[in-house]
């Protein structure tokens, strides 16, 4: 138990027992509660003591119907919801047929005969050695950028420019970089962090996606074999269903959507909490410098683990069920709080430790069981590879705080160095 949350257990749970008769307010108390990575922290480690699976009367996910919320922050019962399937949806879909006009992602699919085959189609178009080609241009346009800076940098610059040129070589969508990037923030936030459903973030996200797929119908003609698209084309012609027109363009938009914004947020993430980790970020440079990569990313995935790109994994109860001995209703909306799992000190040592060698498998960062991103291998390889010139830099320093202009994400991250 750290210090902070010491003094709040004795009176944590009972100022929410007590705000219960009036869920407006309890809703106004848990978003603050939820509304920083530290407050999270400290939230979900006092939920793990107390209440590991707190249900609350109202839906926390307003962009999906559901009947009530509930809070699950212990490691096993995080990863019990993410692998239980038949008890718990993903939610996604709706929401993506009506950014494809229709045609659903695996993604927002359960599993069935459908979802296994388009996962089947996509992996099949996927080669060995394909990174080789996106690793050297996020190498070669990170340090370019560093080099260009004159001791400054616009983080963004980066962490969103470089997956949106490996959106365009290898995805093979023609487009330029000015639109990949807010048009995959956009649909990204319509799709996963539009928890209050504004009709505005619908209206954005909704344009966004008819230029989106104006730009992969073109691309379809001259894509190569060296991209999805054009791999994609060809599977279709030689009669892979996966791959008819509409089947195209839902499943290169689908991993377009991933790719961008969630690579760009969490590399800001990582570098922020670095920052306020000198020793951790000094052993970081020091591996930078010898050009150790794969030490370097030990450091973001840790950092990540404290900040992660999101606190947790929502899905719907589909039938009246349990968790461990607590029961959760049908139509129940489930947080899985894998910030919360990654600090369960049952699930992995000394959580509080800051531990850049850490086994893969105690991470959650991009889901877990079916649904993990199928861009995890991607987001592997490619953050250290882009962060890498910048985290060699001496003195490097935060002259801004990331800010998304009212978005979630990362649209500016001033950094100083030299």
């Amino acid at each position: 138990m750290t210090d902070r949350i010491a003094p709040a257990l004795a009176g944590g749970m009972g100022l929410f027992r007590a705000l219960g008769s009036n869920p407006a307010v309890l809703q106004s108390v848990v978003r603050v509660a939820l509304s920083t990575p530290t407050t999270q922290r400290d939230t979900f480690a006092l939920l793990r003591l107390v209440a590991p699976k707190l249900a609350l009367p109202f839906n926390l996910i307003g962009c999906y119907p559901a009947k009530g919320s509930m809070l699950v922050t212990r490691a096993a019962d995080v990863r019990a919801v993410l692998s239980r399937e038949a008890d718990f949806t993903v939610v996604y879909g709706p929401r993506m047929r009506e950014l494809t006009g229709g045609r659903d992602f695996f993604l927002g699919m359960q599993d069935s005969p459908h979802y296994r085959r388009d996962t089947a189609a996509m992996r099949a178009i996927v080669k060995p050695g394909d990174l080789d080609a996106v690793l050297a241009m996020a190498r070669r346009e990170a340090a370019a950028a560093i080099n260009a800076g004159n001791g400054a940098i616009d983080l963004p610059t980066i962490t969103a420019r470089v997956p949106a040129m490996m959106v365009r070589d290898y995805f093979g969508i023609n487009a330029p970089a000015e639109q990949l990037i807010p048009d995959a923030t956009m649909m990204f936030l319509f799709l996963f962090s539009d928890l209050e459903a504004n009709p505005k973030v619908r209206e954005a996200a909704l344009a966004a996606a008819a230029r989106t797929n104006a730009a992969i119908a073109a691309s379809m003609a001259t894509a190569g074999a060296e991209t999805l698209l054009g791999r994609a084309v060809a599977a279709g012609r030689a009669g892979e269903p996966a791959f008819d027109h509409e089947g195209i363009l839902a499943n290169i938009l689908g991993i377009m959507i991933g790719a961008i914004p969630t690579l760009n947020k969490a590399a800001c993430l990582a570098v922020e909490e670095l920052l306020t980790r000198p020793a951790a970020l000094a052993r970081a440079r020091t591996a930078a410098r010898a050009g150790k990569e794969a030490s370097v990313a030990g450091y973001l995935w840790e950092a990540l683990r404290f900040s992660p790109v999101n606190p947790f994994i929502y899905r719907r109860a589909v039938v009246d069920t349990m968790i461990g001995d607590t029961r959760v209703p049908a139509d129940m909306m489930v947080l899985a709080a894998n910030l919360s799992a990654m600090h369960d000190g049952d699930a992995l040592p000394d959580p509080d430790d800051f531990r850049a060698n850490r086994p893969w498998g105690q991470y959650i960062l991009w889901g877990d069981a079916l649904h993990r991103c199928w861009g995890d291998h991607i987001n592997r390889t490619i953050l250290p590879a882009m962060l890498m010139p910048l985290l060699a830099q001496k003195r490097l320093k935060q002259e801004a705080a990331p800010d998304g202009g009212g978005l979630p994400f990362p649209k500016s991250y001033k950094l100083s160095f030299g």
